[in-house]
């Protein structure tokens, strides 16, 4: 079987033409054969050793969280694999995290974006209560960190889901001009210097980067409605202090999103919404790659996916 594949944990994952076979999928499972796997954030943390996905796995290792693949029966389909094994020729993976794609479905996009959308899809889904997305109207969402791709996502997710106001928070003000949102805020070097008051009455904040923007924001948010913050990325820093004060003078509340506040169940029934929103998106730019090129490839930046 084809695959790429590190031996020592920290590795750069190489490309073998020939890996042993895998066993027989269980009951629960189903063997892909892999068309595409996008090289994710997830991915490369695996390889690292320290993600707890692989806190089980034993090496040799396959990286690889999902993709897109064909069925036995030859249905396009996606897929996700939790643990890793999907930069390889087949994979087995639970049946209940497989979802059939739409005819029209482009496989680069749904393998590149599901799973940096599956961040603020499963924050809004799971996370957020109260909120009737249909019927509330005037909804407005601020999105710390809306130039990663992730933040990209959440813009265009809550736009979906019935947000009328979304607000962006960055340092590069170029790529939030080329975003739909309703309102920007430049996130200068010293977060308290950025333009806080642009702020609003914010029902959602959606945050991809905590640290010192997280607390900047939250200590200037002066929004009229209940505001729920969910954190969910740590690009700006791992740790906030927030003032006591600050939680008790502000209609607050705030949660994480990711595993462990969401159960598997709870993602199993979104995950189909979440692939029909991704085959829904405008294009996004992707660079594409052979597996083959997996070691030349894993030092760039960009957002890359494998073609098996």
């Amino acid at each position: 079987m084809r695959a790429a594949q590190i031996t020592a944990w920290g590795a750069v994952p190489k490309y073998e033409p020939r890996t042993p076979p895998l066993p027989p999928p269980t009951p629960s499972q189903i063997r892909i054969r892999v068309l595409a796997s996008g090289l994710h954030r997830l991915a490369r943390g695996q390889v690292t050793g320290k993600h707890y996905s692989v806190s089980h796995s034993s090496l040799p290792f396959i990286p690889g969280v999902d993709g897109v693949g064909l069925t036995p029966e030859g249905d396009v389909v996606y897929f996700m694999s939790p643990s890793g094994g999907a930069f390889a020729e087949h994979v087995n993976v639970e049946k209940k995290l497989v979802v059939e794609l739409s005819p029209d479905a482009r496989v680069k996009q749904v393998a590149g974006l599901v799973n940096p959308g599956l961040a603020s899809w499963m924050a809004l889904k799971s996370r957020i209560q109260g909120l009737d997305f249909s019927k509330d109207g005037k909804l407005s969402v601020v999105i710390l960190g809306v130039t990663t791709l992730s933040g990209k996502l959440a813009s265009e997710f809550a736009r979906k889901l019935g947000f009328s106001r979304v607000v962006g928070v960055a340092r590069n003000l170029k790529e939030m001009e080329k975003l739909a949102l309703d309102d920007t805020i430049l996130l200068e070097e010293d977060p308290r210097r950025s333009e806080w008051s642009k702020l609003g009455d914010v029902d959602v904040v959606l945050d991809f980067l905590y640290g010192e923007p997280a607390l900047e924001c939250l200590k200037a948010l002066q929004s009229a409605r209940p505001t729920q913050y969910v954190q969910i990325g740590v690009m700006a820093g791992l740790v906030a202090l927030l003032p006591a004060e600050l939680l008790r003078s502000k209609n607050i509340t705030i949660r994480g999103s990711g595993p462990g506040s969401w159960t598997m169940a709870q993602f199993a029934a979104e995950l189909q919404h979440i692939v029909r929103a991704v085959e829904g998106l405008k294009e996004h730019a992707l660079e594409t790659r052979m597996l083959e090129q997996i070691e030349a490839t894993w030092a760039e930046e960009q957002r890359t996916v494998f073609i098996l």
